[in-house]
């Protein structure tokens, strides 16, 4: 499962761009949406790293409500806004609005892809979560300054973000290993 893109598609945003890890560019060269992935990358890198406790899991698979989730994810929503809005140079009420909207999409998304049985069963978000990691850095603006962000040195890392075949073993197998607390 690639979750960014599944989520993407489904907000009908435009594609995914991969991010060069050594540039913090497009590695295409191409122009992206720089608004709807930052946003859409923010919200799953913040949710990743919020499912690395078991407790945090359990509370964000039973949120319904996107300012909720929002809060639940980010004790610090402004600072996630100023950042965002910073890097996009968008309006902050737009880039609050995005948030708010990639949210809402992500639990009916869950909700519309994943059985009820699937969601209640004890670790679900954990063990989804745990197998995006890669899948979410792999589309990091480098001028987002996610890290930073999220008080986690490790998503502006560019080992971390590397691709090809061996990265991307070493990537499931670091998958493996970063089961959840």
């Amino acid at each position: 499962m690639n979750l960014p893109q599944q989520l993407q598609e489904y907000l009908k945003y435009p594609a995914l761009q991969i991010i060069d890890a050594n540039t913090g560019l497009p590695a295409d060269g191409k122009a992206f949406d720089a608004l709807g992935q930052s946003v859409l990358i923010t919200f799953l890198a913040g949710l990743y790293k919020a499912t690395r406790i078991k407790e945090n899991a359990v509370v964000l698979s039973s949120q319904t409500n996107a300012t909720q989730l929002i809060n639940t994810i980010f004790n610090n929503e402004g600072e996630v806004l100023h950042t965002i809005a910073g890097y996009t140079n968008e309006p902050i009420n737009i880039v609050k609005v995005k948030l708010a909207e990639v949210s809402h999409s992500y639990i009916t998304f869950l909700q519309e892809n994943a059985t009820a049985d699937e969601t209640k069963k004890e670790g679900y978000l954990q063990n989804m979560m745990t197998g995006q990691r890669s899948e979410i850095l792999k589309y990091v603006p480098g001028g987002l300054k996610l890290g930073d962000l999220l008080n986690d040195p490790s998503l502006e890392d560019n080992t971390n973000k590397m691709q090809g075949p061996i990265s991307t073993l070493m990537h499931k197998i670091e998958n493996v290993f970063s089961a959840p607390d």
